[in-house]
This record gives structure tokens, sequence and C-alpha cells, in this order.
């Protein structure tokens, strides 16, 4: 039968337990509110340029500067999803571990290795996401110096 532990000093213990790794999802939230706003700049970034972009690249520049920009603004909308897809899940998993922690310390239900299997593939999403973030930067930072070339003729590269 499963029963719950009425002693104040363990419910204090029990509730400290839990509750340790919600200071990770604190931090989980900051990092999708990073991303996410990222995100909104990619698509507002592209519905301007699909209202203005021939006003904005002129008929000089032609339409495959903007096919690339449209493209690599894409490729960035894409993975930035999975960004915050990522860090969503991460935090589901730290929930599951303070959920598990919980119930096995308060109810004597075994849980066995599910805490540490839950903190681990939360830890695991949040290391994929942040590693991405590294890898939009990197993106972003190309496309910029695609456009300094078309748009002034600048080579960034040449030293």
């Amino acid at each position: 039968m499963v029963t719950l532990h009425t002693e104040p000093g363990e419910i204090v213990d029990i509730l400290s337990a839990a509750v340790a790794p919600v200071f990770l999802i604190t931090g989980i939230v900051a990092i999708i509110a990073a991303m996410n706003a990222r995100y909104n700049r990619v698509i507002d970034r592209t519905r301007t340029l699909l209202r203005d972009g021939p006003k904005l690249y002129g008929m000089a520049l032609g339409a495959d500067h903007m096919e690339h920009e449209f493209k690599t603004l894409y490729k960035r909308a894409r993975m930035l999803r999975l960004m915050i897809i990522s860090e969503i899940v991460a935090a589901s998993m730290v929930v599951l571990t303070i959920c598990s922690v919980f119930l096995s310390l308060s109810m004597e239900i075994p849980v066995g290795v599910l805490p540490i299997v839950f903190f681990l593939l939360g830890l695991f999403c949040m290391l994929a996401g942040l590693i991405s973030f590294i890898g939009d930067f990197f993106m972003s930072l190309r496309v910029l110096e695609h456009d300094m070339r078309v748009r002034a003729n600048i080579d960034v590269d040449a030293q």
C-alpha cells in the first residue's frame, strides 16, 4: 500500500529535493525566450521581404540575391523551431524528474533510475538546443557577409 510521509521534517526534505531542479527550468525558459526573439526576427524579416523585397533590393541586385536570403531565412526558421522544441522537451524532462523524485520520496513509489534518466535526457536536449543556437549565429553572420558583398561590394574576408 502507498503511504504518504507526514512528518514535518521529511516533508521539508522531500520538497527541497523535488523542487531544486526548478532553477534549471527557469534558466531553460530564459533560453527559450532568447531563441523565440530570434525566431520572431526571422519571421518578421521574411514578411518584410515578401512585402517590400523588390523595393528594398531594387532591380540591380536581381531576384537571385532575394531568393538566397529567402532560403537562408527559411533554414534559420526551421533550425530555430527545432531549438525551441528541444528546449521545451528539456524543460519537460526536468518536470518529469521533479515528479518522479517527489513520488519516490513522498509515497515510497519505486521509480528506480527514472529521475536520473529524465534528468540526463533533459540535459542532452538542452545541450542540443544550445549547440544549434551557436549554429544559428554562424548562419546569420554568413547571410550578413553575403549581403555586404552583394549590396555594398564589400568583401569581409579580404584584409
